[in-house]
């Protein structure tokens, strides 16, 4: 069992080295990786990008004994669908995973691309027991990304408990977003 927390001065060369060293652990069981920006990124928080998300999927390919997974990618505001989608490649690969809890809260270039493909690999998990999904803060994940996440959850049979935090904006969220600051 590894459990990994970020660090104000991790960059993404650091994640990806670390990532590489998990990858070598092929009896690895559960892995709780948690890479949240300490600041939210608007006011100069550490956030990791899209090359960590790829050595991220890079890392998952090997651990196809892995039966529990934690990822906490909250606050990064460089994480995009591209991503995203590279974190879902790696879960399809995880046929023994049992449980599975992924957190996106205030990743603001995430939408519902992103978000479907990691519905999709989801959705192939079928020894899946457990999911937690916290998917608030994200401002382009939209009504149609809810309904996949609907969709997905309802196909899954094996489903014992699950989590969802999701929150879809409304539209008046959006028009304060694009209000001018001087208003």
């Amino acid at each position: 069992s590894i459990h990994w927390r970020i660090n104000y001065e991790t960059s993404d060369e650091g994640c990806c080295q670390l990532t590489r060293a998990i990858s070598c652990l092929s009896s690895l069981s559960h892995l709780q990786l948690h890479l949240p920006a300490d600041v939210y990124p608007f006011e100069g928080g550490n956030s990791v990008t899209d090359r960590t998300m790829q050595s991220i999927y890079v890392m998952l390919h090997p651990l196809i004994t892995l039966s529990h997974l934690d990822l906490d990618l909250s606050e990064n505001g460089q994480i995009t669908d591209v991503g995203v989608i590279d974190v879902g490649r790696g879960i399809s690969r995880l046929t023994h995973l049992l449980s599975f809890q992924i957190k996106l809260r205030n990743c603001l270039e995430v939408g519902d691309v992103g978000m479907s493909h990691v519905m999709d690999s989801i959705q192939s998990l079928r020894h899946l027991s457990s999911l937690s999904l916290h998917l608030y803060g994200c401002p382009k994940m939209t009504d149609a990304g809810g309904r996949k996440i609907r969709d997905v959850l309802r196909a899954l049979t094996s489903l014992i408990n699950v989590c969802l935090l999701y929150t879809s904006p409304s539209p008046r969220d959006r028009q304060k977003s694009r209000m001018p600051s001087s208003a």
